[in-house]
């Protein structure tokens, strides 16, 4: 007979459960919701003008081509994308997506538009994994060893979100969050914005400084959800790595030349290294070859990928 009770019991209770279910917000469900499609970049994948340029079908590809100060600069070109299907560069599911370009420098972007609630707070994210190293023997030749994951390089990967659902990675309308340098590992590079509309693009940037024999990035587990702080452009918003507190400047999304400095009274040409100037910029806006630059100020090429800001630099001689 108890049984009995308890039993005729339950119907009133699951119908109870569902009103309240039923009175929560439409917010809270979306915000329980990944909006992206295919957030794990398993695919189907597609040819993105030539067969060694695969992204997801929901990804689209957007790679900067040029400007060229060096023959190794801004090189779309030298841009390889397939999924990559071994660990330990796969978050989870089958695969990740690999985008790798070796002794070049380049800017690439993939992203995608999604529908969200109407001027909404978003929250977006992807896990992101580099290496850039260079494998060379002792006459600076190219042997193909594994080498570890090295900073001199300059990469960087950040998310960014446009509030208003364009797809150009350049526009000032994009909120971008704080840049992330995952060598060898994975860290989450995050962004919050908030939504001009019920529609907006999702995109995953990186960019470098200097080419690198091995230069690789891996991406993995994107999400865009309901929350957050919400941020408009011109604010730099989310995370560092996993710090959870930490912001930096956006650095430039290109390599642009450096500015022509005066020379000296007896005539000899020096150049103070400014944030973003490249030796190959350096040498291209004071027209004398990189070689020369680097004999004149004792450099090797390895050197010269990590000079500091602030060092003077003799061009030439009086």
């Amino acid at each position: 007979m108890k049984n009995r009770r308890v039993l005729a019991g339950m119907p009133l209770c699951v119908a109870l459960l569902l009103a309240l279910f039923a009175l929560l917000p439409a917010a809270s469900v979306f915000a329980q919701d990944n909006l992206l499609r295919d957030p794990g970049f398993e695919g189907p994948y597609v040819n993105r003008g030539r067969s060694t340029l695969n992204t997801p079908e929901a990804w689209p590809l957007w790679i900067q081509n040029g400007p060229t100060g060096q023959v190794w600069e801004n090189r779309a070109d030298l841009v390889y994308a397939f999924p990559h299907c071994t660990a330990p560069q796969v978050l989870s599911g089958p695969c990740s997506l690999n985008i790798n370009g070796g002794f070049a420098t380049w800017n690439a972007a993939v992203f995608q538009q999604a529908t969200v609630p109407n001027n909404s707070n978003l929250v977006g994210s992807v896990g992101a994994w580099v290496q850039t190293c260079n494998s060379r023997d002792s006459n600076n030749n190219f042997v193909g060893f594994a080498c570890g994951s090295a900073v001199e390089s300059g990469v960087f990967v950040r998310v960014g979100i446009d509030p208003t659902g364009g797809v150009d990675p350049s526009s000032p309308a994009i909120v971008w969050g704080a840049p992330i340098a995952p060598h060898d590992r994975w860290e989450t590079a995050s962004v919050s914005a908030t939504a001009r509309g019920s529609l907006v693009t999702f995109f995953i940037y990186t960019s470098m400084t200097w080419p690198s024999d091995f230069n690789n990035r891996w991406y993995d587990n994107a999400s865009l959800v309901v929350g957050g702080a919400g941020g408009s452009a011109g604010v730099t918003t989310g995370t560092s790595g996993n710090s959870g507190t930490t912001t930096r400047p956006t650095p430039r999304p290109t390599s642009a030349l450096p500015v022509r400095q005066p020379a000296e009274a007896s005539g000899a040409q020096y150049h103070t290294v400014q944030y973003g100037d490249t030796l190959s910029g350096i040498a291209l806006i004071y027209q004398v070859s990189l070689n020369q630059v680097l004999t004149l100020n004792n450099l090797t090429m390895a050197q010269a990928r990590n000079v500091p800001v602030g060092t003077r630099l003799l061009i030439r001689r009086a």
